[in-house]
Parts: structure tokens; sequence; C-alpha cells
């Protein structure tokens, strides 16, 4: 598809194409009299600094200045006319581009105009379409008497203590210990780890401390011996066989409290073990709810990404995925160690298809809100910023203060405006109820 402009008084005309639906090409004509008028000034402009011996400054002749520098000059030309000639285009036009545009096809020869092509890439324009009636699987809420012995004891484990044993250590026993590593090859002295405690059978433990410390006692001394795998994260040891010689202070057993009425009123401050299991039970349903919700939602996107075409730019993919980059390099940094180019690259390839689907949605959802008219006002996102301060006990006018300073009102701004477009989309779905532990696949 082609789009002309009319012709313009700048002597800059601009056409467009569409080659992809998330590319256009300006195709830009410069008649020669704009070009020789803006090299002309530019020549002036030349002459006016121009020293040369013989002639005092500004009194070059004009010939001369120009066959000196006139190549020169007709470049700097070209390059100053080519913005004007994209701004020109994105004024004409209405441009929505998120790409800076790439020069191609430059043409000028003696007496033509100028002409060029610049290759951006916008921002689809994307027509959601046969989103009445998506059908979405509805699961049943529930929570059982195993779901809430799971939370209470996960209480008792968060409050359990460690007693001293005069025995030798078991799964589950916490040792304290004195650990200290072999020198290092190059030399250098290794420090003594002491008073390091250690769940015994622990699965974030190295296998060697876990086997080689199994039945070790109090004043006991024990040497460890730990085989690094070639591929472990911190490369100074992959390969590596190292000893530790271990001094066990204490062996201690966890000691679980009773789950009974003085319990529950110490985790919520004049509860009885039933109130508290009441107060667990609710806090699951609404969990529950939300997650459920969740669930509605993906199967709402998923039918409409299933339904819909939807071109995606390249670099919008591309600056989706960098923008995930960040939270891939500090999972790794706090594992130990430095994901390389080619890990980087893995990590783009596995994620490729997740953001293209999360583009996609996000690109739909916008069309559903545009198309439906689906608004947000100012009034609404202070009502919003209230709500969340209430939620999560802040001080209304500071965290307002705190919203207002940056990006943070956009964001709730457009999480209001998302989710009254996913509520459309919901109260027009063909939702069936089906059981809590039903298997509902998300296209």
């Amino acid at each position: 598809m082609t789009a002309a402009s009319p012709e313009s008084r700048t002597g800059i005309n601009t056409t467009i194409e569409s080659p992809e639906p998330w590319q256009k090409v300006v195709k830009v004509e410069i008649t020669r009299t704009t070009f020789d008028q803006a090299y002309a000034r530019r020549l002036k402009k030349a002459v006016k600094s121009h020293q040369k011996r013989g002639f005092r400054k500004g009194r070059t002749p004009l010939a001369v200045v120009e066959k000196e520098l006139g190549d020169m000059l007709r470049a700097e030309t070209v390059e100053n006319l080519v913005p004007k000639a994209w701004m020109s285009a994105l004024l004409e036009h209405k441009l929505a581009a998120i790409t800076d545009p790439e020069l191609e096809n430059l043409q000028f020869e003696e007496g033509n105009p100028l002409t060029f092509d610049l290759k951006v890439e916008v921002r689809p324009e994307v027509d959601a379409k046969d989103y009445e009636g998506l059908p979405v699987q509805k699961r049943a809420a529930e929570v059982t008497d195993d779901d809430v012995d799971q939370v209470v004891t996960r209480f008792q484990e968060s409050r359990a203590e460690f007693v001293a044993v005069d025995r030798p250590a078991a799964e589950g026993d916490q040792i304290l210990l004195d650990l200290e590593p072999e020198n290092d090859p190059a030399g250098d002295e290794s420090p003594v780890i002491t008073d390091q405690r250690f769940i015994l059978g622990a699965e974030n433990n190295l296998p060697a401390f876990n086997e080689q410390l199994a039945g070790c006692t109090a004043d006991q001394d024990k040497e460890v011996s730990v085989a690094y795998p070639e591929d472990f994260p911190n490369e100074n040891l992959r390969g590596r066989t190292m000893k530790f010689q271990c001094r066990v202070k204490e062996v201690a057993e966890k000691k679980i409290p009773a789950a009974d009425d003085a319990f529950a009123a110490e985790v919520h401050e004049g509860k009885t073990m039933a109130e508290l299991r009441d107060e667990i039970r609710a806090g699951l349903l609404k969990e529950s709810a939300r997650r459920i919700a969740r669930e509605m939602d993906q199967q709402i996107k998923g039918e409409l990404i299933a339904r819909n075409e939807v071109p995606l730019p390249p670099s919008m993919v591309s600056r989706y995925l960098e923008a995930g980059m960040g939270d891939f390099r500090a999972r790794a940094e706090r594992m130990g160690y430095q994901p390389t180019a080619e890990d980087e690259q893995k990590y783009r390839e596995a994620s490729r298809t997740a953001a293209e689907k999360d583009l996609r949605g996000m690109l739909l959802l916008e069309a559903v809100r545009k198309q439906e008219e689906i608004k947000v006002s100012d009034e609404d996102v202070e009502e919003r910023i209230v709500e969340i301060a209430t939620e999560n006990g802040f001080d209304v006018d500071r965290y307002r203060e705190f919203v207002n300073s940056g990006d943070e009102k956009d964001r709730i701004g457009y999480d209001l405006a998302e989710r009254r477009a996913y509520d459309f989309l919901l109260s027009r779905a063909e939702i069936t109820e089906v059981a809590a532990d039903a298997d509902i696949a998300i296209p």
C-alpha cells in the first residue's frame, strides 16, 4: 500500500509504502531547486570562514571554495536534508515509528532531484476480531483440610527450635561447625569459616557434605572431600577436588511446637487453633480466587491470539527479550556465575515464543480497548492509588507522592485499562464451571 503526501512548499515530497504491517518505507524526493538553495547557503557560509593563502579570510572567491570544498559541502547538505525529510514525513503521515530510520537507495545525479528511502518499523495497527463469546473454563475454588494443615505445618516449621543432643547426627539435624578449606593451589592461605550452621540432608547442600557428615558427633574432627563437576557454576572450582577440615561443635535436633491454642495465640495474638485454621482457610480461598482469575485471563488472552493474526516488529520482540535479560543476568549472578554470550543467546531462543505471545496479547487487548472505547480517567487512577496504599498499609499522601515522581502513575493507569479490557471480554465470554482439579488447557 502506498500513501502520498500533497505537494510540499518545502520542496520535500514523501510517499509511504508498507511492505509489512509493521514496516513503513518513506520514499523521499527533494527537488533540485530545494537542494541547490540549501547547498548555496552552506557554500556562502563556508566562504565567510574559509582561509586560503593569498586571500584575506572570507575573501576567497566562491569558485575556489567550491572547487576545494564542493564535494564535502554537497555531502553535508544531503546529511542535513535527510532529518528534515524524516520530520516532514512524521508530521505529514503521523508515523508511529519504533525504530530510527534506515537510509537506503540514495540517488543524486546532476540536474535531477535528490531521492532516497527511509525504512522504519512501526507499531502495527491491530484490529481485534471474533472476541465475542470466547470459551473460558472457571475452576471451582476449593480449600481442603490438608491445604490448611500444610500452612499450619509451615507456621510450626518457622517457629521450630534446635536443641543440642548427645547422639550421632541424622538427617534434618543442625550441625554447628568450623570449616577450613585446603589452601588455594596458587598458594593463598584459605581462611577458617567459623560457626557455620548446616542442616544435614538439605537439598541445597553439596552431596559430599550430606554423605560424609552423616553420623558425626559433637567435638569430632571430620574431613570432607568434594569433587566439583566440570559444569559447576564457579569456574574456579570446576573439575577440582577440595578437602575441608570440619570441627563439629554441636549436633542439634529440631523441636517443632505442638499445634495447640497456645501456639495459635503466638502466631496470631488472641486466636484459638480453630480460629487460626478458619483464618488460614479464608486466606487460601482468597488466593485461590486470585489464581482462578489469572487462569481465566490467560484463557482469554490465548483465545484472542488464536483467533487473530498479529504481525510483530522484530525490534519490539528484541527489546522485550532484552528487558528480561536483566533478570536472567541477576539470577545467574546470584548462583555465582557470569553468563556468557552463548548463555544469553540460548535464553533469547528459549524465551522467544513466550515473548511473542505476551506481545500479541498486549496488542490485542489494546485493540479491544480502543475499539470498545474502554477508558480510564484521572479519577479512576487516583481511586486506585488510594486502594493500593490502603491495602498495603502505606501513608496515602506519601504513596501518591511516590507515584507522581516517576512512571508509576502511567503503569497504574495501564494496568487499570488492561483489567477493564479483560473484564469486558469476560462479561461476554461463554464461561463453563469445572471442578477444582480439572485440567484446563491454555491456548
